[in-house]
């Protein structure tokens, strides 16, 4: 599985009529508010307390991004949890946008709209403590896999994998990783900053980090089909990544090097 606006000034000479020196809100859901969606609870990632449908005191990357991105635009962030199993489906969004580690991908950009990448990721395989280690792709066919529904982990499982095993799969990475922690599940396909960072929180209830797998695919926030705002998300993105914003928010959150992780072939 996981860029901004200039402000126009004006000459102090110049005569500008007021109506013409303002530039439009954004195109937001609610006047003055981003409504930011995430998902189940990621380290590094975003992480706060879920009750029904609002997030309270979220934490991480994506928090500080979506930050960043609605001072920049002026606006309040409000946050609030949208379920994985939704994200992707048709229709009308209760939010502004999502930062789910959404991976972008061809299939999905026909039911939603996404951002400019805000990090590139891999497939990384955590282990449960009974797992015999893999030292290549073959030797994980062999192993009892699991994935989170809906994922691109699931998709190179079925597709590119062929284990001798049908994949165990769970609708929350809540519920996967716990399969991991019980010896349920082998070895769970999921996003190696995502793996990386569950057993960095987390050390003693799982097996190693086993690897990566080469997939090559980057994260975007997530939009409804056809959002207005979508521009103006992408503009302040990438004003964001050039002025050096998201790598310093990547150094404060991460403190790891995915580029360190073992790959597998």
């Amino acid at each position: 599985m996981k860029r901004f606006l200039p402000v126009l000034a004006v000459a102090a000479l110049v005569a500008v009529p007021a109506a013409t020196a303002r530039t439009s809100a954004p195109p937001t859901l609610e006047s003055g508010k981003l409504i930011v969606a995430f998902g189940d609870p990621a380290p590094g990632f975003a992480a706060g307390t879920v009750r029904g449908n609002t997030v309270t005191n979220p934490r991480g990357y994506e928090v500080d991004l979506a930050k960043a991105i609605a001072r920049k635009l002026g606006l309040t962030p409000q946050w609030m949890y949208s379920p994985w199993t939704g994200l992707f489906a048709p229709g009308t969004k209760k939010f502004d946008v999502s930062f789910q580690e959404a991976t972008i991908t061809s299939q999905r950009k026909r039911t939603v709209d996404f951002t400019t990448s805000y990090l590139n990721a891999n497939q990384g395989v955590l282990l449960s403590h009974k797992a015999t280690v893999p030292t290549s792709i073959a030797d994980l066919k062999s192993l009892q896999t699991c994935a989170q529904s809906g994922t691109t982990g699931l998709d190179w499982i079925k597709s590119s994998l062929k284990p001798s095993k049908a994949p165990l799969v769970f609708p929350t990475t809540t519920a996967a990783y716990q399969a991991v922690q019980i010896n349920r599940c082998d070895a769970f396909i999921l996003d190696v900053p995502l793996v990386s960072l569950q057993k960095k929180q987390r050390p003693s209830a799982y097996g190693p980090v086993a690897g990566q797998i080469v997939t090559h695919e980057q994260y975007g926030a997530v939009l409804q089909k056809g959002s207005k705002l979508l521009p103006t998300i992408n503009a302040t993105m990438k004003a964001l990544i050039k002025d050096g914003t998201v790598g310093k928010l990547q150094k404060k959150w991460f403190n790891l090097n995915f580029a360190q992780v073992k790959v597998l072939k």
